[in-house]
Order: structure tokens, then C-alpha cells, then sequence
């Protein structure tokens, strides 16, 4: 009887009548597990920051972005290819192992080339990001964990089994905060034992989900050397994308601000960055809940219902997000420097640009990103990779020296707009989606930034952000009523595909 409805439930899976059913319960769940995801994630950045100090967290710090530097440029360029084409795979079979498998006999030959090759990268990127020596095996096991790691998230995205990889997640970030505790409650909250709380949990979290993926990819599959080249053809231009994209990343500021500044504002960059990085999980959870939606969509030849919501839905919900970053950077300034004490104080110039950042790209993470994914357009991807690493780049060198970390905070926030700018502009000329007021969307919070950060004054900065917001409201009404009829008629969609379903 069980085998029995994990089979229907899993056939229901398969359609967009599903997608559109589940996925306000989807997204609701999914956001449920971000927060206590970053409560916890937060809980144990404050243990270890007490238990180490702001120096000893900088090298925390740094193990994290020497193993997800080394991930990014080797073997992170493929992965999503397992969620785009287990997804259609899924649908058309029930299954995900052709994915699973062409995906990882590609990503095995990149881990042991770069296990082979350690001795020439860790000593200079250890030097770069002023690491003991004893760190060199905790960055090679953080890479290996969280490369698996990622490999088999993507696998439970290919699935649709969202909710799971989002329980899993949070498992992930419990299991670091008790591994911190339990090394402070028995006085070996050193470097060592901090570091592999990082490495163990994501391993225990990828042991559970691969277990529950059994049934979808397993038995191990061989190479299919047409779908081989179907996945290297879209996961190709995401490789230049993944070496070049690594320079807007916070861990290329890592290197930025050791060399500039110090290891104790590197711990106070990371904390600022890490709420940043908690607000952009609800837009990149939207995300991956259209991901499937999307490519369902195409599968069965109605990718115009994708369309009208990149179109009419997008610049809605950005205007909407850019709000809600406003206003955690004015909550944000106020409490964390109390929270976390004086050698944080920094935090309070530091959220609006960085929340700031995570408002600008997040058109691209709910809506224009999985709608080019889902037509295997990903050159725009690296296009947009490319432009905004060559600002980070340029504003980290122009601006960290007189500025300092509000500097590298704001070379961040240009470098997201700038990749958020080519990639609409992109897919509204290549795709074929009516052009909208997206990038105007993004206006507001840009403003109260600015303000905020040139005068110092934060509520004014969101006075003027909310001013600005209603402005563009009604100068685009038509466009609003637009995307509220749309939204209503992907309601009234959904209430009748939940009866199907059911």
C-alpha cells in the first residue's frame, strides 16, 4: 500500500498541475526552512565569533572561501545541468538517473584532478588569505563535502522534491550549531574542531538525501554519449561563467580585504555578507520552486504561461523584495552591532549595500534566470558573470583603499546590478519577452542605499525608498493590474489543479 502511493505521489509529481498546486505549499515550506535555517546558521556564527574572536572567525572565514573558490572554479559549473535535465528527465520517465549519472562522471575526473594537483594551489591561496598551516586539510575536506553536497541538492531539485532538500538544509545548519556547541561545552573550541563542524554536516545532510534518491538514480547508469553532449552543450558557457562569475563573489572580497585590511574585518564583512546571503535565499528559493515549473511548462508546450510571469510578475515582485531589504537594513543597523558587540560595529554601514545587492539580482534569481535555464540559454548566464566580475573587480581595487569595507560592500552591490542589468536586458532581446519596467523596479532601494549611506541616516533612507516605490506604482498601474489579473488567474489555475490532483 505504501509502495502504492509513494508511486501516485510520485506521478503527480511529474505534471505542472502538480507545480502549480504545490507550489505556494512549496514555497511557504521552503522559506520555513530558510528561517530556521539562518537562525541557526546565525547562532552558530555568533558561538564561534565568542569562541574564537573576529580573527580566529576571519579564519573560519577564509577555509570557507578557499574550498568555495576552489568549487566555483572546477566543478560547480556543471551542477546545475543536474536539476535542468533531471527535471525533464523526471517528467518524461518517472526517473533521474541518466542526470544524476552523466552529471557526476563528469564532476569525478574535475575533484581528482584537483586532489592531484593540491600541493601547487593550497600553499599560495593559504598565503593569500594569511591561513595556518594546518588548514590545508580542513579547505580539501570543506571542498569535498560541500561539492557532493551540492551535486546531490541539485538531484533533489531534479526530483521536485523541494521541501526535502529544504529540511535537509536546515539540518545541515543545526548540525554545524551543535557541533560549535558541543566543541565549546567541552573546551575544544579551537580552529580545528569549528572548521569540521562545516565538513561533517553537509556530509550527514548528503548521506540522508542520497538515501532518499535511491529509488531515482539508482542502479548507476553509464555514459549516454548523446545526452553526455546535450550536457555539456548547456553546462559549457556556465564554466567561463563559474571562473570569471568567482570574481563577484564575497570570497574573492575574502582575498581583497586580508590583503587590504585585516582578518577581523574580513569576520566582520562575512557576518554582514552572511545576513545579505540569508535575504537572497527567498528570492532563489522563488527560484528553484520555477525551475521545474518552467521546464514542465516546456515540456508540455505552454512556455508562454512562463512568459507572462517573467513579463508582468517579475517587476511586482521586485519592487515588493527591494521593500522588504529596506526595511531589514534599518532593523539590521540597529540590533546586529549590539548583538555582536563592538568589534562589529562596522555591521551598521554595511547592511544597506549589501541588502541592496540581494534586492538588484533578485529578477534574475525569481524569474529571468530559471526561465533561461529552463530554455538551456545559458551564455546569458556567463555574459552576465562576466560584466559583473569585471566591476568587483575594478571598484574592489578603487574603492577599498579610501573606503574601506563600505567600500567593498558597495563594489559588491554594483557588480549584482550590473549582472542583473545584462541578463533582463538579454533575455527580453533574445528570448522574446515584452520588455517591462524590471530595471526600474530596482530604483528604490537603490536610492534609500545611497542615502543611508552617504548621510548616515537610516530612516529617511527608507522613507525615501517607500516614497519612491509608490511613485512607481502608479506611474506603472496598467502594468500593475496586469500582473495582479495574472497572479489571480495562476490562483484560480491552481485551486482547480489541486482538485485534479486530489
Amino acid at each position: 500500500m505504501q509502495n502504492r502511493e509513494q508511486v501516485r505521489t510520485a506521478s503527480d509529481r511529474r505534471t505542472a498541475d502538480w507545480d502549480l498546486s504545490y507550489a505556494p505549499k512549496n514555497y511557504v515550506v521552503l522559506v520555513l526552512a530558510q528561517v530556521a535555517s539562518a537562525l541557526f546558521s546565525f547562532a552558530g556564527v555568533w558561538l564561534a565569533t565568542r569562541f574564537l574572536g573576529p580573527s580566529g572567525y576571519g579564519w573560519i572565514v577564509g577555509i570557507i572561501a578557499a574550498s568555495q573558490a576552489i568549487a566555483q572554479l572546477t566543478v560547480n559549473w556543471t551542477a546545475v545541468s543536474v536539476s535542468r535535465f533531471g527535471v525533464e528527465e523526471f517528467v518524461q520517465t518517472g526517473v533521474i538517473a541518466k542526470a544524476f549519472w552523466t552529471r557526476f562522471w563528469i564532476f569525478a575526473p574535475n575533484v581528482l584532478a584537483v586532489l592531484l594537483t593540491s600541493s601547487l594551489w593550497l600553499p599560495f591561496m593559504s598565503s593569500l588569505l594569511k591561513l595556518p598551516t594546518n588548514a590545508h586539510l580542513l579547505i580539501i575536506g570543506n571542498f569535498l563535502a560541500i561539492s557532493l553536497w551540492v551535486h546531490i541538492q541539485q538531484a533533489l531539485q531534479g526530483a521536485k522534491l523541494l521541501r526535502l532538500q529544504a529540511g535537509l538544509l536546515t539540518i545541515e545548519r543545526i548540525l554545524i550549531f551543535c557541533f560549535i556547541a558541543i566543541a565549546g561545552i567541552s573546551g575544544e573550541a579551537t580552529l580545528t574542531p569549528i572548521a569540521l563542524a562545516y565538513i561533517l554536516s553537509p556530509v550527514i545532510a548528503g548521506t540522508i538525501g542520497l538515501w532518499h534518491l535511491r529509488t531515482l538514480a539508482f542502479p548507476i547508469q553509464a555514459l549516454d554519449g548523446a545526452f553526455l553532449w546535450r550536457v555539456l552543450r548547456f553546462s559549457l558557457p556556465m564554466l567561463p561563467a563559474s571562473l570569471v562569475g568567482y570574481l563577484s563573489t564575497s570570497y574573492l572580497d575574502a582575498f581583497f580585504i586580508t590583503q587590504y585590511l585585516s582578518g577581523a574585518e574580513l569576520a566582520v564583512y562575512a557576518v554582514a555578507y552572511q545576513i545579505s546571503g540569508m535575504a537572497l535565499q527567498l528570492p532563489l528559493l522563488a527560484g528553484t520552486v520555477l525551475l521545474p515549473l518552467f521546464v514542465t511548462l516546456q515540456v508540455d508546450e505552454q512556455e508562454n504561461r512562463a512568459r507572462r510571469f517573467v513579463s508582468e510578475v517579475v517587476p511586482i515582485m521586485t519592487l515588493l523584495w527591494g521593500m522588504v531589504c529596506a526595511t531589514a537594513a534599518v532593523i539590521g543597523s540597529y540590533l546586529l552591532p549590539r548583538l555582536f558587540g563592538p568589534a562589529f560595529l562596522q555591521l551598521e554601514t554595511l547592511l544597506w549595500p549589501l541588502l541592496t545587492a540581494s534586492a538588484l539580482v533578485a529578477p534574475v534569481l525569481m524569474g529571468y534566470a530559471p526561465f533561461a535555464s529552463s530554455k538551456s540559454v545559458t551564455y546569458i548566464a556567463m555574459i552576465g558573470a562576466v560584466v559583473g566580475a569585471l566591476v568587483n573587480v575594478l571598484l574592489n581595487f578603487l574603492l577599498i583603499p579610501p573606503l574601506g569595507l563600505l567600500g567593498c560592500a558597495w563594489a559588491t552591490t554594483v557588480a549584482y546590478g550590473m549582472n542583473t542589468l545584462v541578463v533582463v536586458l538579454l533575455v527580453h532581446s533574445k528570448l522574446e519577452i515584452v520588455k517591462t519596467w524590471t530595471t526600474w523596479s530596482c530604483f528604490p532601494t537603490i536610492l534609500g542605499a545611497t542615502y543611508a549611506s552617504w548621510f548616515g541616516d537610516n530612516f529617511p533612507a527608507l522613507l525615501a525608498t517607500t516614497i519612491s516605490s509608490v511613485v512607481l506604482v502608479l506611474i506603472h498601474r496598467k502594468s500593475f493590474l496586469a500582473a495582479l489579473e495574472t497572479l489571480n488567474k495562476y490562483r484560480s489555475r491552481r485551486r482547480a489543479s489541486k482538485s485534479a490532483v486530489s
